[in-house]
């Protein structure tokens, strides 16, 4: 429990000198860079396994506290668009897996693991049961979400919040903790049952039932979205508790590569989706993003563009890929059997 609180100290430290320096997302980017050092140097940080599934759960709602009726009309209207994001899946997919399988000593279901895009657990856990390296698919998918996390920000800032008492203030308490215990349910169900981003479901469904049924219309303090932030910069950020820089190189180098192929396959297909279908850049490219969900959609809910747009995709980007993976595991099976 003191490693928790003392990493959350050291994320929230990492903030405010992020803030007072003047960074774009300072208390994203803070708290991050401000536990990523500590753990590189051999200083222990570490979170809860349960913080993704609160921050996600946090942010479902915050995403369906902003929808507006005429949402399965929404939906149809972007199949488009999510047909697209399949093909650059499938693109991505394909191009990574021939990469990392050129890397020396690789073994396939390896190379698999590493160029999934995103849905880091699910994969973690598969490889545990097939006796693969966890550490290397760990730190693979690690690289790229540090990058993703670090840099997109600083291209498209966060909103930053305040932090003054008044940020504190809620206008409905009452609503605001019913909202929370109910999705909080909903999700615990829909995670028994194995859907993926389960928490970030139950968030949506339960303000949704809420809102339209009740009419309920409130909207968290600028205080929890902060530390929303906070917490998601040290929840990434402690992954690379402990991490030997000098014993990762090899990894580093081919996730450096993989980054390479992702952001330009990505966001060669955002460019399409831009341009033919005159959907926002940003916007386009945080739904198009490979990986970083929470994070995507935290930037979304503070620009200029549609939050559900990118929600949406990246819940469709887990489900392919949840779906996807244990079938392609059966043709390697199959084929490495030969």
């Amino acid at each position: 429990m003191l490693l928790v609180v003392r990493t959350i100290a050291l994320g929230a430290l990492g903030g405010l000198i992020a803030r007072w320096l003047g960074l774009p997302s300072a208390w994203l980017i803070g708290a991050l860079l401000a536990v990523v050092l500590a753990g590189v140097s051999h200083i222990q940080v570490a979170m809860p396994a349960a913080t993704s599934s609160v921050i996600t759960l946090f942010l479902g709602i915050s995403v369906a506290l902003n929808i507006e009726s005429g949402l399965v009309d929404q939906l149809l209207h972007w199949a488009g668009s999510i047909v697209l994001m399949c093909l650059m899946l499938a693109s991505l997919l394909w191009v990574l897996y021939r990469y990392y399988l050129s890397q020396r000593g690789w073994r396939r279901d390896e190379a698999l693991f590493c160029s999934v895009p995103g849905n880091l657990a699910i994969m973690l856990s598969m490889a545990a049961e097939m006796n693969a390296n966890v550490r290397r698919i760990s730190l693979i998918h690690s690289v790229r979400l540090l990058f993703l996390v670090f840099c997109i920000p600083l291209f498209l800032p966060v909103a930053e919040r305040s932090v003054s008492v008044q940020g504190l203030h809620i206008d409905h308490p009452e609503r605001m903790f019913i909202t929370i215990a109910l999705a909080a349910v909903i999700g615990w169900c829909l995670k028994r049952v194995k859907l993926p981003a389960a928490m970030l479901v139950g968030g949506i469904l339960a303000t949704l039932l809420l809102k339209h049924s009740l009419g309920w219309d409130w909207r968290f303090p600028d205080m929890i979205l902060v530390a929303l932030l906070v917490f998601l910069g040290c929840a990434i950020g402690s992954r690379f508790n402990n991490i030997d820089i000098r014993e990762s190189i090899a990894e580093i180098r081919a996730a450096t590569g993989g980054l390479i192929i992702t952001l330009v396959v990505s966001a060669g297909f955002a460019a399409v989706l831009h341009y033919v279908a005159a959907i926002p850049w940003t916007q386009a490219m945080l739904a198009y993003a490979p990986g970083g969900m929470e994070v995507m959609i935290a930037i979304a809910m503070n620009q200029d563009v549609d939050a559900l747009f990118v929600a949406t995709h990246q819940l469709f980007r887990m489900l392919i890929m949840s779906m996807t993976i244990p079938l392609l595991l059966i043709l390697i099976r199959r084929k490495t059997s030969e």
